[in-house]
């Protein structure tokens, strides 16, 4: 079964030949392949000397032969000053792999304590100047959405993050008035347009996932065990409404912990989330400098050898 097939099949609630996998960032490719991506002061340095396209192509031509090396099924683009023309290079570099998009018009945690502020009092003093802000922020993602897709994209990921590890960063009434409808009008025009939504938020999501499984998402990317996200237990309740995404700790099993329990945990999270499809084998967030590359290495290995269907682990 060619990549892309295996990934609908997944997003479809099916069983492919085997489970999925895919990274939302992958940073440390030269341990793998001996080429680094374009990122940081060298990346803002180029582009603002208007080389958008050498790093454009550089860093998709790295993620393309990162990802066929590692046996991925999906490409997730970014590193990329331009998603459209990234999106284009992917489709003819890597056809058979679904390529997956970004875009995120909804409220995120914010980054300082001034606009977190800024934005509780506007939930409790402005509403409607924040449905507002809101509706223009929805209709700029969706209209970035749909130059993704026609460029390509077979999916695109909302990465605005809902959580802590101690639950939503606002109550979940205020997700139900500022945020879900919003969400839910970006999922149908992507549906429209042929594509998959993908919902990418760390954290402990309990509270508000019933919510967030209502806008109509075609998966929930990473059910993170750090914040008490059990991903039987998400699997339970939801698996058969939304595809699930992951769930491998970053925080030790892929930073630390003795090969023998990477291959333990991995197995558990495919007998937990894979039988009857549905699912991603990835980490919990993304992979970072700080990870051991044998430990990634070897969640990957399993997931290959255990993850074929229909699963049978003992």
């Amino acid at each position: 079964m060619k990549p892309y097939e295996r990934c609908v099949r997944a997003l479809e609630l099916e069983e492919p030949d085997r489970v999925p996998m895919f990274e939302l960032e992958f940073q440390i490719p030269e341990k793998v392949i001996g080429e680094e991506l374009i990122v940081g002061e060298h990346y803002r340095e180029l582009v603002s000397k208007g080389k958008a396209k050498q790093v454009i192509e550089h860093n998709v031509r790295v993620l393309v032969k990162l990802c066929k090396a590692l046996g991925y099924d999906a490409i997730r683009l970014y590193a990329v000053p331009n998603m459209v023309e990234a999106i284009k290079l992917t489709k003819r570099l890597a056809s058979d792999f679904m390529i997956i998009g970004s875009s995120d018009g909804t409220l995120g945690i914010p980054g300082k304590v001034e606009d977190f502020y800024k934005l509780v009092k506007m939930i409790y003093c402005d509403k409607a100047q924040l449905k507002r802000i809101c509706s223009e922020n929805i209709r700029r993602a969706i209209e970035h959405s749909k130059a993704q897709i026609d460029a390509g994209a077979d999916a695109i990921v909302g990465c605005a993050d809902y959580s802590t590890t101690k639950g939503p960063f606002l109550r979940p009434e205020h997700f139900e008035e500022f945020i879900f409808p919003y969400l839910k009008l970006h999922v149908n025009a992507v549906h429209r347009r042929g594509a998959f939504f993908i919902k990418h938020t760390d954290g402990d999501l309990w509270s508000i996932l019933d919510g967030l499984v209502n806008t109509g998402i075609d998966a929930l990317h990473s059910i993170d065990p750090i914040s008490g996200m059990d991903i039987g237990e998400v699997k339970e309740k939801y698996g058969d409404r939304v595809c699930l995404c992951g769930n491998i700790d970053v925080g030790y099993v892929l930073l630390r912990a003795p090969i023998s329990e990477v291959v333990k945990t991995v197995k558990e999270c495919i007998n937990k989330a894979s039988p009857g499809g549905g699912h991603f084998l990835c980490s919990s967030n993304v992979i970072q400098r700080e990870h051991l590359i044998e430990n990634v290495l070897t969640m990957i290995k399993t997931g290959h050898k255990y993850g074929r269907y229909p699963i049978s682990i003992r």
